[in-house]
């Protein structure tokens, strides 16, 4: 199991994504090196250990658009052309994460009352005015708060009340979005024009039921916003009970234990508040 990647916190809650070298640059974490800093997994690097079936199936997706796109170059072997697919695929992907974090960005800046790139308007304007329709009696959002939890893992959260205990995930997608009344799943359009249905990421209320416990808030409901990255305005969400995120957590710990056995690493640590 690869130890490379993922995110990384300081048991203060700030984030060590990189760390120096000796030859003045910088290098990602690698926890078979960098164990004498003491630091805690993401959320998402703890979860890991378990299967994404939704995320392998989007990758494989991706995969199969570039083989069929793709023009086979004279004289190129098969596999200088699968190394061509598997770098469009590649591409591909980190362009749609790149415009979900300018998207993301622009949500952020809006609920701290900065500025932000005018094209993003429409999706800042769609994502304030759900908020405000799923939560109308909450005024006390706090937009991108970092942490770390001594039971050993940290994180980053979109949004969270510290009055209610709410917390809510930002997830970029891309074709048209509309709101599904009986099973709130977020939707989009095929490209061959057909609709098909984009369910929630089984994870999600597991990620969101870590962040809210990581942030030590009270047990509340929390939701999921689904931006579309290609229809500016069009959004959808999920808003999980205070059971699936109950569920969520239970999960995660389980979760949160194996990623420490496999990678013989105990990340949990004591504080003064937890020492007293």
């Amino acid at each position: 199991m690869s130890v490379e990647g993922g995110h990384w916190y300081r048991r203060d809650g700030s984030p060590c994504y990189e760390v120096p070298t000796k030859a003045g640059g910088v290098r990602a974490v690698n926890l078979r090196w960098d164990r004498k800093l003491n630091l805690v997994p993401s959320v998402t690097t703890a979860l890991q250990v378990v299967a994404k079936p939704a995320l392998e199936r989007w990758k494989c997706e991706q995969h199969a658009l570039a083989a069929i796109t793709l023009p086979r170059i004279e004289g190129e072997t098969s596999d200088q052309l699968m190394r061509r697919i598997a770098e469009d695929a590649a591409a591909q992907s980190k362009a749609a994460a790149e415009e979900g974090t300018r998207i993301h960005d622009a949500i952020e800046c809006a609920f701290k009352g900065q500025a932000y790139p005018h094209k993003y308007k429409n999706h800042v304007d769609a994502a304030m005015q759900r908020i405000g329709e799923l939560f109308p009696g909450v005024h006390d959002w706090v937009a991108e708060e970092y942490f770390a939890h001594p039971l050993g893992y940290g994180g980053k959260t979109d949004l969270h009340s510290p009055s209610t205990g709410i917390v809510i995930d930002y997830k970029g997608k891309d074709g048209e979005l509309w709101q599904d009344d009986v099973h709130a799943y977020a939707k989009a359009i095929g490209k061959d024009g057909e609709p098909c249905d984009k369910r929630c990421d089984y994870d999600q209320n597991i990620q969101l039921a870590a962040y809210q416990r990581g942030l030590r808030l009270r047990h509340n409901v929390c939701a999921n916003l689904f931006v579309s990255r290609t229809h500016p305005g069009h959004i959808a969400h999920k808003v999980w009970s205070r059971d699936e995120v109950a569920y969520g957590l239970a999960y995660f710990d389980a979760a949160l234990a194996l990623w420490k056995i496999a990678h013989k690493y105990e990340s949990s640590f004591t504080t003064e508040r937890e020492a007293a």
